[in-house]
């Protein structure tokens, strides 16, 4: 009988665009010590497929983005700047200028969610020239945070004498501590996870401490230690309040075994772990990339009990033209949070791609 209403409403939402679905989340989460009600409210548009969930998340169009939003930050990510292509270098740096536009209200933060280049010294030469000379003016000091990508640990794949890509000589005498700490170099830390307050609301950023080079069955996947594990529950638990969003930055999505996602492929290797510890904190928006996905297609927003956005790409996006290049804008003023897509190639907003989500309900 729930499928048949599932697949009732499925059809009432593509016949009209709109669906309005209620939610309580302290009726269905009784035994979370974090249970609250969200309510999200989408702009529809693009195909973009919102099932009805049984997490009942209420949904809803013509949302307004957050006036006077006392935060406001981006994300973008896979900008795959390589030393050698100019074209995406051309990208990346018209991302930046667009988003640190002096005329345009000013930025609190710009995430960059991994993959940055192929883990290259070359590489990150040429992204943090792009950044300095896109900052170089003093209205444009916004600070960058970098997650590692899968893309950072692909050094493994290139010579070590010419650089040349040699997938068949993997991994060419280079070693994930070595890729780490070239990452580490660049972003200015010790660890591959961080996290900061900024103006009363907690960013959170993690990443994968190894990859193929130490197990193949990593693949282009994470691995979280059991150190990160534990760091994250105890700073997601610092200061907490069910009425306040967590911003969670992980380069690869993750998905709970019971995600109505399209897409399901597991990413994490302690996908289970970490979505036990996130299931606990329904406040988390999770930003992740990996998929290039274009803002709009299945799978750019799952409601799970956390909410997940996918940021598309600033160098590829899939499904779209040569020339297309996405990322998100998130405000924020107390409990309310909107997320919207952003066209770098047109410097404009997508008009049917806006989220606002409400944890003060």
């Amino acid at each position: 009988m729930n499928k048949i209403i599932k697949l009732f409403i499925g059809a009432i939402i593509a016949a009209v665009g709109i669906a309005v679905i209620l939610f309580d989340f302290a009726a269905l989460n009784t035994n979370s010590r974090n249970a609250s009600a969200v309510e999200v409210r989408s702009t529809l548009g693009r195909g973009i497929p919102i099932p009805e969930t049984s997490k009942g998340i209420l949904l809803t169009t013509g949302s307004k983005a957050v006036s006077n939003p006392g935060l406001r930050f981006a994300v973008i990510s896979d900008v795959h700047v390589r030393s050698t292509d100019e074209n995406v270098q051309r990208k990346m740096q018209n991302a930046l200028e667009d988003l640190l536009d002096p005329q345009k209200e000013p930025l609190d933060l710009i995430v960059v969610n991994g993959d940055l280049g192929d883990g290259l010294p070359e590489d990150y030469g040429a992204l943090n020239r792009i950044i300095r000379n896109v900052r170089s003016g003093p209205t444009q000091k916004t600070p960058l945070v970098f997650t590692i990508g899968n893309h950072e640990f692909y050094k493994a794949y290139h010579l070590l004498s010419t650089s040349a890509w040699n997938k068949g000589t993997f991994p060419n005498g280079e070693t994930d501590e070595q890729a780490v700490q070239r990452f580490l170099n660049f972003a200015g830390r010790d660890k591959v996870y961080t996290d900061r307050v900024i103006k009363g609301y907690h960013f959170i950023f993690l990443g994968s401490e190894k990859s193929s080079m130490s197990d193949r069955k990593i693949g282009d996947g994470v691995y979280l230690s059991e150190g990160q594990l534990s760091w994250l529950k105890d700073k997601l638990a610092e200061n907490e309040d069910p009425k306040k969003p967590i911003f969670l930055f992980l380069h690869q999505p993750v998905y709970t075994s019971n995600s109505d996602s399209p897409i399901r492929t597991q990413y994490v290797m302690q996908h289970e772990e970490l979505t036990k510890i996130m299931d606990a904190y329904p406040q988390i928006i999770l930003f992740s990339g990996h998929l290039h996905l274009k803002l709009g297609a299945p799978g750019t927003v799952v409601h799970e009990i956390f909410t997940m956005f996918e940021d598309s790409s600033v160098s590829r996006v899939r499904q779209a033209s040569a020339d297309a290049s996405e990322g998100l804008v998130v405000e924020a003023e107390g409990s309310k949070v909107t997320v919207q897509g952003r066209d770098f190639q047109l410097h404009k907003f997508i008009p049917d791609y806006k989220y606002t989500l409400n944890y003060g309900k």
